[in-house]
């Protein structure tokens, strides 16, 4: 008698208590997610904006692309830009030249570039589009106010003998051309 009056609690247990608990979760045959989604992570489309000389080669102008949110990274931005520039009829930009590394912090984007930026020898026109283009490009990301250059880990001295690349940049809006001729 006493074995059937547990059984027959357990039972009872065991019907009532899956109702209790957290019922603000969803029934769990509305969780399960397919294999084929848990290995791809959300890819949301997103934005990204360079700048390359205009056709006058004075001024920049704004070049946008879609990529996934992922791939909205500020190395990628500048990954882009050179691929860009390379492609255009009269490329500002070195032949080899690569972005080793980026690093934001407190606002400032520090951007490392390979030894081919000392090839750059276009003038002051073209390190003042230089500047525009790297600086520019990077000010689109909200974390960054300001730009500073290295050379392979080291600090940037100059590039043709115009600019003073020690110092921090700051985006110029007056070198944006924002219409299209």
């Amino acid at each position: 008698m006493k074995k059937a009056l547990l059984l027959a609690a357990g039972l009872l247990l065991a019907v009532t208590l899956p109702g209790c608990g957290d019922v603000s979760r969803p029934p769990a045959e509305k969780q399960t997610v397919s294999a084929a989604e848990e290995a791809v992570p959300a890819q949301h489309e997103a934005t990204l904006v360079t700048y390359l000389p205009d056709e006058e080669g004075l001024r920049v102008e704004p070049h946008t692309m879609k990529v996934t949110a992922k791939e909205k990274t500020l190395k990628n931005a500048l990954f882009q830009l050179i691929q860009l520039d390379r492609a255009q009829t009269y490329p500002l930009l070195p032949t080899g030249l690569t972005v080793k590394s980026v690093d934001v912090k407190d606002g400032t984007a520090v951007i490392d570039l390979s030894k081919e930026i000392r090839k750059l020898s276009v003038g002051s026109t073209g390190e003042t589009l230089f500047v525009a283009m790297f600086v520019n490009t990077a000010t689109e990301f909200p974390n960054v106010k300001e730009v500073r250059f290295l050379c392979e880990g080291q600090p940037l001295s100059k590039l043709g003998g115009h600019y003073d690349m020690t110092q921090a940049f700051k985006r110029d809006e007056s070198m944006i051309r924002m219409e299209k001729k």
